[in-house]
């Protein structure tokens, strides 16, 4: 009987320590800033440390980041208990002058499964680039600094802002003008004269809740050199300016609970290779849409940019757990090459990934 009592004992205390096993992952410190970082030095990288406090092999199954800029790279092997891994977060500041703040969602198994870590600091631009890199563009007697001006990020809420410089190097006082402007852009030029050798600045509102649209968007407008009489001058063309940006939720507005509750977007298949397609008839495949997360999850879009693809999701609001179907449809009819390799998007509320790709692959015969 004493040996039965004993081998019970031992027993349970063997399902008590399995039970209590589990990886625990231990950062140093969850938050880097960068400081001030000079936009034409390029990427900058950080490291986060961390140490598995818990009693089992810990596994970083993935780690995400709330915007294309930032890159992670991870310890992919599992960390026994009490070693350590790194997690490296390279940032891009190309094109992103001004102040940021980005999330970095590490999934493991742990509890919880996800750690957010952040990083932060302002990218600033060097005022002492030659005129003739600043001012690369003509129009008349008009010099831009660019044609083009991406606005990133449009959340949908509030008006996004940006501006192009402008110069004068004609003899004469010129009024700039902005023509052919879409209803969901304001385009202001301060000053409104610009004077022989002075600089001034075009700056573009956008208000995204004028137009419904989600996703990645290019608009365009054309601007005029006008003499302060306000005739066309006779060397004047017609100019265009492109404004770009991905209209999305107002994620940055969300707090960190919001964020930890968020939905997740989960695709079946990441690429979607229609292999070989014979003949003229239009071909499909369908994939599951998943919602990993922990609160409803809204496809708001999804985005085609190639006509000979289209694609057509069975429901648009998925509860935490659900999946639905997305079709994939391909038209040989419309093709203009034999070989297809596009990709698609699906636009949504996932604020780790508000614009899913897909890539979509064919060779037609």
């Amino acid at each position: 009987m004493k040996n039965l009592r004993y081998i019970l004992t031992l027993l349970c205390a063997i399902i008590t320590c399995m039970s209590m096993a589990q990886a625990v992952i231990e950062f140093d410190e969850r938050r880097y800033d960068f400081g001030t970082i000079e936009e034409e030095l390029g990427k900058v990288s950080c490291n986060f440390e961390f140490k598995n406090t818990g009693n089992e092999p810990l596994v970083i199954a993935n780690v995400r980041t709330s915007c294309g800029c930032t890159a992670p790279e991870y310890t992919q092997e599992p960390i026994l208990p009490g070693a350590t891994g790194n997690i490296k977060i390279t940032f891009n500041p190309q094109g992103r002058p001004g102040k940021f703040s980005k999330s970095i969602y590490v999934y493991a198994n742990t509890d919880p499964d996800r750690t957010i870590l952040r990083i932060t600091g302002e990218v600033t631009r060097n005022d002492n680039e030659s005129q003739a890199t600043q001012y690369a563009y003509r129009i008349g007697d008009m010099a831009l600094s660019a044609l083009h001006l991406p606005l990133s990020k449009i959340p949908k809420g509030r008006t996004s802002q940006g501006s192009i410089e402008v110069v004068n190097v004609g003899n004469e006082p010129i009024a700039p003008q902005a023509i052919n402007v879409p209803a969901h852009m304001q385009v202001d030029f301060t000053p409104d004269t610009l004077h022989r050798g002075t600089r001034g600045v075009m700056s573009v509102t956008y208000n995204p809740d004028v137009i419904d649209d989600w996703g990645y968007r290019r608009d365009e407008f054309n601007i005029v050199g006008t003499t302060t009489a306000s005739t066309i001058k006779s060397d004047a063309t017609y100019n265009t300016i492109s404004v770009s940006g991905v209209l999305q939720e107002d994620f940055d507005s969300y707090t960190e609970t919001q964020r930890e509750q968020a939905p997740i977007l989960v695709v079946g298949k990441p690429q979607v290779d229609f292999k070989v397609v014979t003949g003229t008839q239009k071909v499909h495949r369908d994939i599951y849409v998943i919602n990993a997360g922990y609160s409803p999850l809204k496809i708001h879009k999804i985005r085609c940019d190639n006509g000979i693809i289209t694609a057509r999701i069975k429901k648009d609001m998925l509860k935490p757990g659900q999946s639905t179907l997305l079709t994939i449809e391909l038209d040989p009819m419309r093709a203009r090459s034999n070989t297809i390799m596009n990709d698609i998007y699906i636009v949504s509320n996932d604020p780790t990934n508000a614009s899913q790709p897909i890539r979509i692959t064919a060779e037609l015969r």
